[in-house]
């Protein structure tokens, strides 16, 4: 690392401990005086002496620090993201001013102001979330002007070398010089260029300055480029040719000093499966709930069109078994045996089957399919833990058994009621793009995309999709 850079980084050590101080210090004032705050009206203070308050915020300065050093937020080796690092810090803050208070209840030290405590908190968090943000200016303005810049050269080659030397270059942190490979050659533009064979390592590091090696892929010769950086100084990291296959959901975990990378199919594992099959179980029962009107509505027309039956099961498959799905049918009876006369009507590409003004659908079920109302019987099989409210489509398996390989990956997670695809063009997608959504979710899946994937499935039905 640059000078430039760990000396701004050292300094939120001494800025944090000056704002924590600060910051008792002006609570302390501001109770001392309560006609200088503004509408409360506060009684006569009863506090500790000034000087035993000073030793006091000292401590609880000294404290702060250490808890943020025991959570790594003096770390140099790179600055995380303003709104992760602010989060983290309120947290820490909080945790510290929990232990200040229980010390208080603990000792039994009762002339102290709830007032200062929540005043210096508050204090504390705009002091820390200030100067870091003050940093951060600073970091960047050197930056833009060449200071504590740090020069990358990629070596290896492949799709996720040039994602990541297409990020750095529009990061003013860093200053990407180029990739070697095999042999040097032109490559097309807007790709890294190549500025040097394996064998030109030692010349271009010394008379480029380099700071960071970055290897991507399995090259023959990384025992010797490791020894080298580690002999010369030169900061050395690598990507492992699986993360061409998979970058995302992926862990890393020691066994004594053996690094061990977890690649997981799906970001919904751990706490993110007991979260979602919680928000599951709560939304299924109030769908339920709130539209047994529009289900009984539904199942009265029904009834009054041709005497029934109201509901439609069919074999769907979920993560790789099957179920029973139930949909209130929208179709004439015995529709099923009709699909094979209507096969070559079908317009959808892939193993799903689709027509135009489908003959089976009665009058009253085309009015239940465009306002999506056939669909809320699934409600119950998400209850029932069968589906989920947000997952790939279910589909029969006559269908998945036209599956090829990579569609299989659907497979790993629940079907869901909605999920991207029906939000994203429903019917209108090819399959392709259909798994492609489908793949996209379960590999980024979190809560906030579940929340706006139910939203916008409200949208699309209101507005007739």
């Amino acid at each position: 690392m640059k000078k430039p850079e760990i000396i701004l980084r050292l300094l939120r050590i001494p800025l944090d401990f000056l704002s924590v101080v600060s910051a008792f210090l002006i609570a302390y004032h501001w109770r001392s005086t309560p006609e200088w705050v503004p509408f409360v009206s506060l009684s006569s203070p009863n506090l500790m002496p000034f000087e035993n308050f000073v030793v006091f915020a000292l401590q609880a300065a000294m404290m702060v620090v250490v808890l943020f050093s025991w959570e790594r937020m003096y770390g140099l080796k790179s600055l995380n993201r303003l709104r992760k690092e602010f989060r983290r810090m309120m947290t820490i803050t909080g945790a510290a001013y929990t232990i200040i208070i229980l010390y208080f209840f603990i000792v039994g030290i009762t002339f102290f102001s709830r007032f200062i405590l929540g005043v210096s908190f508050l204090m504390t968090i705009f002091l820390m979330i200030s100067h870091r943000f003050i940093l951060r200016i600073l970091q960047h303005f050197l930056w833009k002007r060449g200071v504590g810049r740090r020069r990358v050269l990629f070596v290896g080659d492949g799709r996720v070398l040039e994602e990541l030397a297409q990020i750095w270059d529009m990061d003013s942190a860093f200053d990407v010089f180029g990739r070697l490979d095999y042999e040097k050659k032109s490559v097309p533009a807007g790709m890294t260029r190549i500025v040097g064979t394996y064998d030109d390592l030692h010349f271009i590091v010394q008379k480029s300055k380099i700071d960071e090696v970055v290897q991507v892929g399995d090259i023959k010769e990384s025992a010797e480029l490791v020894e080298y950086c580690q002999l010369n100084h030169v900061e050395y990291r690598f990507v492992p040719n699986m993360l061409e296959v998979q970058r995302t959901n992926t862990e890393i975990d020691f066994v004594r000093d053996i690094p061990l990378i977890t690649l997981r199919s799906t970001a919904i594992n751990g706490w993110g499966r007991v979260v979602k099959r919680s928000v599951d179980i709560i939304g299924s029962v109030i769908g339920l709930v709130l539209f047994s009107p529009l289900m009984f509505f539904a199942s009265f027309g029904i009834l009054c069109q041709d005497g029934g039956p109201v509901m439609y099961k069919s074999k769907r498959v979920s993560k790789n078994k099957t179920f029973w799905m139930w949909k209130f049918r929208t179709m004439i009876k015995d529709a099923d045996k009709m699909k094979s006369e209507l096969q070559e009507q079908n317009r959808r590409e892939g193993p799903l089957f689709k027509i135009e003004h489908d003959p089976r659908i009665t009058w009253f079920g085309r009015f239940l399919r465009k306002t999506s109302l056939d669909e809320l019987p699934q409600l119950w099989n998400v209850l029932t833990g069968d589906i989920s409210l947000v997952g790939p489509r279910a589909h029969l398996p006559e269908e998945i058994e036209q599956y090829e390989k990579h569609h299989r990956r659907v497979l790993v997670v629940k079907a869901g009621v909605t999920g991207l695809p029906q939000v994203s063009g429903r019917s209108r997608l090819d399959f392709e793009q259909e798994v492609k959504l489908d793949v996209y979710y379960l590999e980024n899946w979190s809560l906030w995309l579940d929340l706006k994937i139910i939203v916008k499935t409200f949208g699309v039905v209101f507005d007739g999709e």
